[in-house]
């Protein structure tokens, strides 16, 4: 499975440091399904991806829609387990522990960059 982290493009902070590439239909099947508890560094990144599912999740989740160019467009906080999410106009989805302290409403419009980190075998 691809690994990395996530960079706000205008000053090199980094945002999650453990992204997991979700990008075979059985890693988006189980996507955060295996999970007891969330972390706030650890996303989940669901490319060319419009529409995630919280079937089976046990704790509700918050949502970064993106674009092609990994422009944030949307951030939806707060998505309760049993539900599905379509959003329109992105290109990607990024699933995170709900209540993320990090202010993605304000970064809206800006732009991310993914950094591969070396192959990690599972």
């Amino acid at each position: 499975m691809k690994q990395g982290r996530f960079y706000l493009h205008s000053n090199g902070r980094c945002i999650w440091r453990d992204v997991k590439v979700m990008e075979y239909f059985p890693q988006r099947l189980v996507g955060m399904l295996y999970l007891r508890v969330a972390s706030p560094q650890r996303a989940f990144w669901f490319p060319k991806c419009s529409a995630i599912h919280t079937w089976g999740m046990r704790f509700a989740i918050d949502v970064v829609g993106l674009d092609k160019q990994l422009n944030i467009v949307t951030v939806l906080r707060n998505v309760q387990p049993a539900k599905v999410v379509r959003l329109t106009g992105v290109d990607s989805l990024i699933e995170c522990e709900a209540g993320c302290p990090l202010p993605l409403e304000s970064w809206q419009g800006q732009k991310l960059d993914f950094c591969l980190r070396e192959a990690v075998y599972e």
